[in-house]
């Protein structure tokens, strides 16, 4: 359902909300029923604070001032690690500011990261199963590592 400018009964409510309104009040303002209300302020709080008005106002930064736009999305992309051309890209998509701002764009730069210790943990493990079909305890296996540590340390400080 809608009011007369077209805006849904859900963003009427999350707007409500952000005034601090409660489910009661803004079924009955919504038109809608209280078990929808309800629902409605569960999304709500799942929400960054004031994200519509937040929104609304990034959204009008972004078209009408593009020094600020450029400085946003090299910015993003920065952050992310990701192209320009990838940020303009998803911004120009129909929730992608919004998305954006609800933190829901991958972060590559944190995965890559994580996928590296993975890689590293994955190596560590090979290592014990190696030590172990050696016939080596673990206890010797730690001590000729740290002496081969070392021996590496002492050859990069020289």
């Amino acid at each position: 359902m809608r009011d007369e400018y077209g805006i849904s009964a859900r963003r009427q409510a999350f707007g409500a909300f952000d005034r601090g309104k409660r489910p009661g009040e803004v079924a009955q303002m919504a038109e809608i029923s209280p078990r929808t209300a309800y629902r409605y302020f569960a999304d709500w709080k799942k929400l960054p604070q004031n994200l519509e008005l937040n929104y609304r106002i990034a959204r009008t930064a972004l078209k009408n001032h593009p020094e600020f736009s450029a400085k946003t999305i090299r910015a993003v992309a920065s952050h992310l690690d990701i192209s320009e051309a990838e940020v303009i890209e998803r911004l120009e998509k129909p929730w992608g500011l919004k998305q954006l701002m609800m933190g829901k764009w991958p972060n590559y730069r944190t995965e890559k990261l994580k996928s590296d210790r993975e890689a590293r943990l994955e190596a560590a493990l090979k290592l014990v199963v190696l030590v172990e079909q050696s016939g080596m305890t673990l206890e010797e296996a730690t001590v000729a590592i740290d002496r081969l540590i070392e021996e590496a340390t002492i050859r990069e400080a020289e």
